[in-house]
């Protein structure tokens, strides 16, 4: 059987990246459905990229923010309202989803000289997934043993042919970072392998979510 999706969507949002997706469909009751998916607009997403022997110091730095150290290959680390997360050789992802111009600003001051700092937020379309059947619908186009990535764990790994950011958050939650290049065919295919598992879409404004959903 097929399932609908539920849209509750946000008046306004910076979706440039999904310009032309009909998010509206004939609605089913929301709590029919096997994954929710959310759209969080708003987010910073800034790459650090500590130069030679500064990791230390940019670790000091982060203390700032509520981070106590570079997370591991493989992990992320939260505070309230951000999140910290390793993607790639010595490449790490600041996630803040609330006053994120005031963050950006005081991040870049605080690793001036021992860090590359750059904006990525127009890179990446960012969505939490989570459900019952959230580990169905990402296995179907995903190349990682799911079973092998643990809540607190991330991967940059492939999904639907496309590069994504990978976050577990529980055993039933994740959150992705999809490139902006790629989202509009993405999105049809998470549309389409839902189709048999239901999928309730919120579109969430800034500053009406934690950057950790």
């Amino acid at each position: 059987m097929t399932r609908r999706m539920n849209v509750c969507a946000a008046k306004a949002h910076p979706l440039y990246c999904l310009d032309g997706i009909n998010f509206a469909t004939a609605a089913s009751p929301a709590n029919t459905a096997g994954v929710s998916v959310r759209i969080l607009t708003g987010r910073a997403v800034i790459r650090i990229m500590p130069f030679g022997a500064c990791r230390q110091a940019v670790e000091q730095a982060l203390s700032g923010f509520g981070f106590t150290a570079l997370p591991a290959p493989g992990c992320f680390d939260e505070t309230v309202g951000s999140c910290l997360a390793w993607a790639g050789k010595n490449c790490w992802f600041l996630i803040a989803g609330q006053d994120k111009a005031e963050r950006e600003q005081e991040l870049m001051l605080a690793l001036d000289g021992i860090a590359a700092v750059s904006n990525a937020n127009d890179g990446f379309l960012c969505l939490g997934i989570d459900g019952q059947d959230a580990r169905t619908l990402i296995a179907k186009g995903c190349v990682l043993d799911l079973d092998g990535l643990e809540t607190g764990q991330c991967a940059v790994t492939l999904m639907a042919h496309t590069r994504v950011h990978l976050h577990r958050k529980s055993p039933t939650a994740f959150d992705l970072l999809v490139p902006a290049s790629h989202a509009a065919s993405f999105w049809e295919w998470l549309a389409m392998s839902a189709a048999d598992i239901g999928m309730s879409v919120t579109i969430m404004p800034p500053g009406r979510h934690p950057a950790s959903s």
